[in-house]
C-alpha cells in the first residue's frame, strides 16, 4: 500500500485550495488597524513610491471587502470541491 498516491496528492491540493483563502480572509477582516496601516504603507511604498499614497479609510474598507469575498470563494470552494457528493 502506497503511502502518497495521485488521489491523496490531489486530496491535498484541493484542501489546500479551499482552505488557504478563508485564512488569508479572516487575517484581513481580524487584524488590527495598525497592521492594516503598516500592509498599507508597504503596499504604498512598493507600487508608488510614497507610503501615504491611498487614503486609510478607502483601503481598510478594500481589505475588508476582499476578505470577504475570500471567505465567501473559500465556502464555495470547500462546498463543490470536497463537500457536494456526500450530500
Amino acid at each position: 500500500m502506497q503511502l502518497v498516491n495521485l488521489s491523496f496528492a490531489i486530496l491535498v491540493m484541493k484542501i489546500s485550495f479551499c482552505v488557504l483563502p478563508g485564512v488569508l480572509g479572516i487575517y484581513l477582516l481580524a487584524s488590527s488597524e495598525e497592521s492594516k496601516r503598516s500592509l498599507r504603507n508597504s503596499f504604498c511604498n512598493k507600487v508608488f513610491g510614497v507610503s501615504n499614497a491611498i487614503a486609510y479609510p478607502k483601503f481598510a474598507r478594500f481589505l475588508n471587502i476582499f476578505g470577504g469575498i475570500l471567505l465567501v470563494f473559500s465556502l464555495l470552494a470547500s462546498w463543490f470541491l470536497l463537500l457536494k457528493r456526500y450530500f
